[in-house]
């Protein structure tokens, strides 16, 4: 039933409007440039929106409406969806506010009552709207559609999910689909999890919560989930928990409770939205490690040892080499330089030292997981050694390998073409040494429950996809 909302074949904007600056005629605007389905403007005050027929009443339309997005104000909103169900429509998103987060929660229960009374499923009230890149639907008031990737991003906060959206746009990150679920008067983080389980465009789920209503319902749909589940919770403290409450009129709870519920579930919680998103990065493009045992190559050991200080941290281990392993990297760096884990080639780059490094330390059966770390100076350049990482990836894909490869580029100017490199092969690159080593303990973590948390739920090596 999700279907209707996420991959409608057409769609009806009630509250259509032909000025740009209003929310009907941006989100109008937002659905018109790369849906491919009948749209059909609703307003009873204009004949004509954005070049489309427009109607008075959802009724009036003489083809069917899968799906309809109302932005009308609240007093109203009774009278269209009572509509929207006598059309058949499917599935609704509600972007008018004056709900429960108002103190309205009469007005909310009546609003559910008419659409289970007609079989539809709601997103909202009080959402900003959604996005599905496969389809090319956006039905939101973000600007423009993502770049393709296999991030899912549930957010409750409307305008931060979606400024969130627009970061990632312009960081390079790839998503799927993008999901304000404003009030979750219908559907709610529940229904979201199952339905993305069974879409194959998802491969990992991001989440920005305030509170959950049904909670043991929550942890019993995580638990079969076998994609990583990555959330930001909010509410912490006090005047956290009491501004949650206000936004959305949710109750935020124990944060402790909270920990523990995501932990029994098998959610790894981070603690920022950098963090979040660097994992879920992680987990849309590289394997899940069989183990904890980690090598770093880098030119800098400064940033050699800042990475293996942040291994300590998240409890991952910092291996140590095979003798063999330990004599092909002596093999091709310079003799001042050390093959030990953290292995630092003192400065020295080409694409020879970081391909016969990485193809050692990939081959050494005590290995897990790969830090690549590149420090630029003036006198290096950035791309043989992102070449030597992306070459190397696509052989570990061929040969169907569990070992991860993460990057870390550092020096801002003059990195670029070797960052670009690395995004276009599919690896996963971050700015600093420590956002590496927690994406890559996200990835162990994810491991680790599949094995001792989501009992029955089959272990998968590459759980994302990247294009």
């Amino acid at each position: 039933m999700l279907d209707a909302i996420f991959y409608p074949a057409s769609i009806a904007v009630i509250g259509a409007s032909n000025n740009e600056i209003k929310w009907g005629g941006r989100i109008l605007k937002n659905i018109l440039g790369d849906f491919k389905g009948k749209v059909y403007p609703v307003n009873p005050g204009e004949t004509s929106i954005q070049g489309l027929d427009s109607y008075s009443s959802v009724l009036d339309i003489p083809g069917e409406v899968e799906m309809a997005l109302i932005i009308v104000p609240s007093k109203f909103v009774m009278s269209v969806v009572e509509e929207c169900g006598k059309k058949g429509v499917k599935g609704l998103i509600v972007v008018s506010a004056g709900f429960s987060e108002a103190g309205n929660n009469e007005l909310e229960r009546e609003l559910v009552s008419t659409v289970r009374k007609y079989g539809m499923r709601m997103i909202g009230p009080n959402t900003l709207g959604i996005v599905n890149e496969p389809a090319g639907l956006n039905a939101s008031i973000i600007g423009r559609l993502p770049r393709p990737g296999s991030i899912s991003f549930i957010t409750q906060s409307g305008s931060l999910g979606l400024a969130l959206a627009e970061w990632t746009i312009d960081t390079g990150i790839g998503l799927c689909k993008v999901i304000s679920t404003g009030n979750k008067a219908d559907i709610d983080d529940v229904d979201l999890i199952e339905y993305l389980n069974g879409d194959e465009s998802t491969g990992v789920i991001a989440m920005y919560v305030e509170g959950i209503k049904r909670g043991r319902e929550f942890i019993d749909a995580v638990r079969r989930v076998r994609k990583p589940i990555v959330a930001i919770k909010t509410g912490r403290s006090k005047r956290g928990a009491k501004a949650v409450f206000s936004h959305t009129g949710s109750i935020a709870g124990s944060d402790e409770v909270y920990s523990a519920a995501f932990r029994q579930a098998g959610i790894l919680r981070v603690d920022d939205i950098e963090d979040l998103f660097d994992a879920a990065l992680a987990f849309s493009c590289q394997p899940l490690p069989a183990g904890n045992n980690v090598a770093i190559l880098s030119n800098g050991g400064g940033a050699s040892i800042v990475a293996a200080d942040e291994c300590e941290r998240q409890g991952l281990n910092i291996v140590d080499l095979s003798e063999r392993t330990r004599e092909q990297i002596k093999s091709v760096i310079p003799e001042f330089a050390s093959s030990s884990n953290p292995i630092d080639t003192a400065g020295t780059v080409s694409f020879k030292i970081y391909n016969d490094s990485i193809k050692a330390l990939h081959d050494d059966p005590n290995v897990d997981a790969i830090v690549v770390i590149y420090v630029h100076t003036m006198m290096s350049n950035a791309m043989p050694p992102a070449e030597a990482v992306v070459e190397r990836k696509q052989i570990c894909v061929k040969e169907k390998s569990n070992k991860p490869i993460i990057a870390c580029w550092m020096g801002g100017a003059g990195t670029e073409e070797g960052v670009e490199l690395l995004k276009s092969g599919c690896i996963p690159n971050y700015p600093v040494p420590e956002r590496a080593v927690k994406a890559l303990s996200c990835l162990i973590k994810h491991r680790e429950f599949l094995n001792k948390v989501k009992l029955g739920v089959e272990p998968v090596d590459k759980i994302g996809r990247c294009k």
